[in-house]
């Protein structure tokens, strides 16, 4: 009996560590995709504002999207338990934030400034969410974490400053649109995840998407249905670009993994959004490349491999 336990325990050992590595394995995959997604959204978005206004193509995006979550809901987007009334306030609080903050922010923010500079200025949403999962969560955030996020900081402020011309309000407004729409990410990042841990990642994608759509159908007017009917062939890709991989597949991608780890270390890990949206805007929307953005995006990679690897 002693020897069959003993082989079994040295057989069971190894597959539960192979296992692990492979959740860990897929964990980062993961990642790496909602990188991808969002970070090119920051190219698409630049690429189609100058033919849809910044409410049309939000608008636009999330009733796409919309339509994409009602018919995905039944299939998978049975909640966890019951939802409870008490939950109604949050929920909405998460869907305003996620929809009509953030992406009315951001779709303003990229008429003035380029995508490769949103995306990086979107390296300091782990700031913000790192403060609010202290003060929300009670998450606690240790020195290399820290350090981490004060080199964000840097790279960031590096890559932003030639762009700033303090004697023109329209190129300060630009940024702070961005700030705007990063600090509007950490909120709904904060604060969705005891939905998602109470009623699981696909409800409450679906549920926050829903109700953010609903709080953007007053901006309609006129003007959305004659840009989207004179919308060029790259503006429907970039849109529906936009709809189906970056808000349907990436905020359900989104919730998937809040659900598998601590908020602030999760958004830490999303430094690799801003690189990839720097790489799309100069492939392909040959956006210039200057010292600035190559010594803060270094500096930024550095905070990547600070936030990422262990001891």
């Amino acid at each position: 009996m002693g020897n069959k336990a003993e082989v079994g325990l040295t057989v069971s050992q190894p597959e539960k560590s192979e296992g692990e590595i492979w959740r860990q394995a897929s964990k980062y995959g993961l990642l790496v995709v909602l990188s991808v997604f969002w970070g090119l959204a920051f190219v698409a978005i630049r690429s189609v504002v100058a033919e849809l206004s910044p409410v049309n193509l939000a608008l636009l995006r999330w009733l796409v999207a919309s339509a994409c979550f009602l018919a995905f809901a039944p299939l998978v987007g049975k909640p966890r338990t019951r939802f409870e009334r008490k939950d109604f306030p949050r929920l909405l609080t998460v869907a305003l934030f996620m929809v009509p903050m953030y992406h009315l922010s951001l779709n303003f923010a990229e008429t003035t400034v380029s995508s490769s500079l949103a995306g990086l200025l979107s390296s300091l949403g782990p700031v913000f969410v790192a403060v609010l999962s202290k003060f929300f969560l009670k998450e606690k955030i240790g020195g290399k974490l820290v350090l981490a996020l004060a080199l964000g900081i840097v790279g960031a402020t590096i890559i932003s400053l030639p762009n700033l011309d303090f004697d023109s309000i329209v190129s300060i407004l630009g940024p702070l649109e961005a700030l705007l729409a990063v600090l509007s990410y950490a909120f709904f990042s904060v604060l969705s995840k005891p939905l998602v841990d109470k009623y699981g990642a696909v409800p409450v994608t679906v549920w926050a998407g829903l109700a953010g759509t609903l709080m953007m159908l007053p901006l309609l007017s006129k003007s959305f249905v004659s840009e989207a009917a004179e919308l060029s062939l790259n503006g429907w890709l970039s849109v529906l670009y936009l709809s189906f991989l970056s808000t349907f597949a990436g905020y359900l991608l989104f919730y998937t993994l809040v659900s598998q780890g601590t908020v602030s270390k999760l958004s830490i890990q999303l430094y690799l959004i801003p690189v990839i949206s720097v790489v799309g805007g100069v492939a392909l929307l040959h956006e210039p490349v200057n010292v600035n953005i190559l010594v803060g995006g270094a500096i930024l990679l550095l905070s990547v491999a600070l936030a990422t690897t262990n001891k």
